[in-house]
């Protein structure tokens, strides 16, 4: 992809956003500083139709000629618990916390592409919303801003997002129809019996052994009971239980991950979980619990939009994404209107940017913002 004129121009302030906002990371929905810096900046390029969503989420609007259609286009604005080892002269100021996921990349590009959308806005038909939004981490920010009214007025006919991702060379854009990323459903299950001296154990109901049949039985939900050409994950993370060496434990609780891209697959898995639990109430006198938090549904790309998007691609960038079994909320956007997220690589070895996401020395060429710049200048004015 060739880099406008006008785009190059912009490659100093774009710079100077990532690297303020990877500065003074924040997480959550707890992104102030974050939301007043991109006022700031949005108030500068005369965005004068700004809302306030989910507390600190912004959606700002440029209105383009009556009855045109409705683009909206987003980042994310939230950072990691993690302690940045990149060593660079715009680390972190904030000890513990990091941009550790490309965030700060994805929000000067949308700052980027928000200055270029108001030096032109007299040659812009289409309605434009620009969405910065809060908290894609932890349990996700995107529905809160959707019930808050956020892709009404205008109403957004199709929405557009990317991810920095390592994993594929730099400056290529990976993008596919169809499923990209997976559902995912943190759940935590909980086993219950009876607590009773170890000297005398006929007296209790062991909760660590029933757990540790359950874990062995469960490795074969996935591997023997659905069909291997549907991808699913059903990973247990934690596992903790008891007070005391000596005392049979009355509860062990197990912290899992739920990963497939299908909804109707997860609830496939699901079912079998909460039977064989049944079934081990039975065999093990143990009482049990499948507790549901946070859930995200599958990255499923629109096919129309998506290969509209892929036809302005030069052939030497495009790539054709293999899904991922990590997550996002973008997902939800998918639910309501028709929805393409894209992959912006960054994986450059010659540079030393091989840093996986969430790693503490992740890093990118800062060359790769203005590619995304281009590619959404490019989606409003070829497609």
């Amino acid at each position: 992809m060739l880099l406008d004129k006008d785009i190059l121009a912009l490659e100093k302030e774009v710079i100077a956003h990532r690297r303020w906002l990877h500065s003074h990371p924040e997480i959550g929905f707890d992104v102030y500083k974050t939301k007043d810096y991109i006022l700031d900046q949005l108030n500068k390029f005369g965005f004068d139709e700004i809302e306030i969503l989910a507390e600190t989420g912004i959606k700002a609007v440029m209105r383009g000629k009556v009855g045109a259609r409705t683009l909206a286009f987003r980042a994310d604005m939230d950072a990691l618990a993690i302690e940045e080892k990149t060593g660079l002269e715009f680390a972190s100021q904030k000890k513990g916390f990091m941009h550790a996921c490309g965030h700060d990349g994805h929000m000067a590009i949308l700052l980027g592409f928000a200055q270029w959308l108001s030096q032109n806005k007299d040659n812009i038909d289409d309605n434009i919303v620009l969405v910065f939004q809060p908290d894609e981490e932890r349990e996700g920010g995107a529905l809160p801003m959707i019930k808050e009214g956020l892709l009404d007025n205008p109403k957004v006919d199709a929405i557009f997002g990317l991810h920095i991702l390592p994993d594929i060379p730099q400056g290529k854009i990976g993008i596919k129809a169809g499923p990209l990323m997976a559902q995912t459903c943190e759940v935590d299950i909980e086993l219950m019996g009876k607590s009773a001296h170890c000297a005398t154990p006929h007296k209790g109901v062991d909760t660590i052994v029933a757990a540790a049949h359950f874990i062995n039985a469960l490795q074969s939900i996935i591997t023997r009971t659905i069909d291997s050409s549907q991808e699913a994950v059903f990973s247990i993370g934690k596992i903790y239980g008891g007070n005391t060496r000596n005392i049979l434990a009355e509860r062990v609780t197990l912290e899992c991950t739920v990963r497939t891209f299908s909804d109707e697959l997860y609830q496939n898995i699901k079912g079998k979980v909460v039977d064989l639990l049944q079934g081990m109430e039975k065999s093990h006198g143990i009482k049990s619990s499948y507790n549901e938090g946070v859930y995200y549904p599958p990255v499923i790309n629109h096919e129309e939009w998506t290969q509209k998007v892929i036809n302005i691609l030069p052939k030497e960038q495009y790539i054709k994404a293999k899904p991922l079994m990590i997550a996002e909320d973008f997902s939800y956007y998918q639910r309501e209107v028709p929805g393409v997220f894209m992959f912006l690589g960054s994986y450059n070895e010659a540079k030393g940017y091989v840093h996986p996401l969430h790693n503490n020395r992740f890093n990118f060429d800062e060359e790769i913002l203005l590619y995304g710049v281009q590619l959404y200048k490019n989606i409003i004015s070829q497609i």
